[in-house]
């Protein structure tokens, strides 16, 4: 039986072996789905006034600083929402080739940061769940309930 994710008006099913977490010190703004292979989904809603360029600069920016190099690849949004950004960027943790898939879009008239990360084996495993998933969130109408 699936879990059911149900926060910032959004409501979608994903894995019962999941876990979600609401980081209340982000002000109830942002939840974590972790994976039981180490991977996650992280929905932020965003409230800056930054464009959607600038918040995925910040991103890659960081990992930078972090892991050192970083590849980046611009996806065409419309493979996952209507509008917004969508960009993947791969970077090496130890010896491992890691995913983040970022995706800045608006959904219910809100803007969110999307991103997926694991294990590119694990990323790939995962990826028809992901896609699930964003098409939910594609789909998701709160007027709906």
């Amino acid at each position: 039986m699936p879990a059911t994710f149900d926060e910032f008006g959004l409501r979608f099913l994903y894995p019962d072996n999941w876990t979600s977490v609401v980081d209340e010190e982000e002000g109830g703004n942002s939840a974590t789905l972790q994976l039981p292979s180490g991977g996650f989904c992280s929905i932020v809603r965003d409230q800056s006034q930054n464009l959607d360029e600038q918040l995925v600069d910040e991103i890659r920016d960081a990992i930078i600083v972090e892991y050192n190099e970083v590849e980046s690849e611009i996806l065409p949004i419309d493979s996952f929402f209507d509008n917004g950004l969508a960009v993947d960027l791969k970077f090496y943790y130890l010896d491992l080739l890691i995913m983040l898939r970022t995706i800045v879009t608006r959904i219910a008239g809100q803007r969110f940061v999307i991103q997926i990360q694991a294990e590119s084996r694990d990323f790939d495993a995962n990826e028809l769940v992901f896609g699930a998933i964003l098409k939910q969130l594609r789909e998701c109408d709160p007027s709906e309930d």
